[in-house]
């Protein structure tokens, strides 16, 4: 019997072409009205020396619960499902959301685009890319810093941050942490926080990025300001630390600050 090996791509905040086949958008965010449709499309471009058949499935992501048991099946919808391809041409692939009455907060999907096998072939591609809806005038954005941590690893210092979702939408922060000396009148540094993957409704999800190498700073005590936004809501919360001579950093405070 054959084996056959199935090689997923999954895409969340850059384009791709792989193994000759070119998906674009590879993250879809609609923003519409409950009871609204929304047209949108994808280009699909096959960089293979030969001729393709691409098959499209979708499957229900991670949605609000308050809208139930939402159906992918009932709410996107493409005009066709199988696309023939010629070699080094480009297809435009329609499709349409049908945004229910009744839906509130976000709804999500993943969309699969499979280069068919042909004879003897071992290899499927599938590439996947999100969807992601929120209705807009039903958001309810309450998220909140669950957790924050500071800690060394490889002569760096890192943060560990733990968002947690209570709201109906999905959150795709960003923002920025502001390193302080210790009484908080001198501005050391600023680390910039770009749009990151989402954090779904009711969920937790961890985040850790590196703050600074370990001989950056000198011996003392520091502040560490973190703002963290989305949508029309910021979050602030401090950590107080201390850099010592062996270079271990040492949690003092947190202080939640609400706005």
């Amino acid at each position: 019997m054959k084996k056959i090996l199935l090689l997923i791509i999954f895409l969340f905040c850059f384009g791709l072409s792989y193994a000759g086949l070119s998906v674009d958008p590879t993250v879809t965010n609609i923003k519409c009205e409950a009871g609204s449709v929304y047209k949108g499309k994808y280009l699909l471009r096959n960089t293979y020396d030969r001729d393709i058949n691409i098959i499209i499935q979708a499957e229900q992501g991670k949605t609000f619960s308050g809208n139930g048991k939402a159906d992918v099946k009932d709410w996107l919808k493409f005009k066709e499902y199988k696309y023939f391809i010629k070699a080094g041409k480009t297809v435009e692939i329609p499709y349409t959301a049908d945004i229910n009455k009744k839906f509130k907060g976000s709804l999500s999907a993943r969309i699969s685009f499979f280069v068919a096998q042909e004879k003897n072939q071992m290899v499927t591609v599938k590439i996947v890319v999100p969807v992601y809806v929120t209705v807009n005038g039903t958001e309810n954005v309450d998220y909140c810093i669950d957790s924050l941590s500071i800690h060394t690893s490889e002569n760096k210092v890192y943060y560990k941050l733990v968002l947690e979702n209570k709201g109906n939408v999905h959150i795709r922060h960003c923002g920025n942490i502001e390193i302080y000396s210790g009484d908080k009148k001198k501005l050391l540094k600023t680390v910039y926080i770009q749009e990151t993957v989402p954090t779904y409704c009711g969920e937790k999800r961890n985040f850790s990025e590196i703050l600074f190498p370990k001989t950056e700073l000198k011996e003392g005590e520091y502040v560490a300001v973190f703002k963290i936004r989305a949508f029309d809501k910021e979050v602030i919360k401090e950590v107080k630390f201390n850099i010592i001579k062996d270079d271990n950093i040492f949690l003092l405070i947190k202080k939640l600050k609400k706005r």
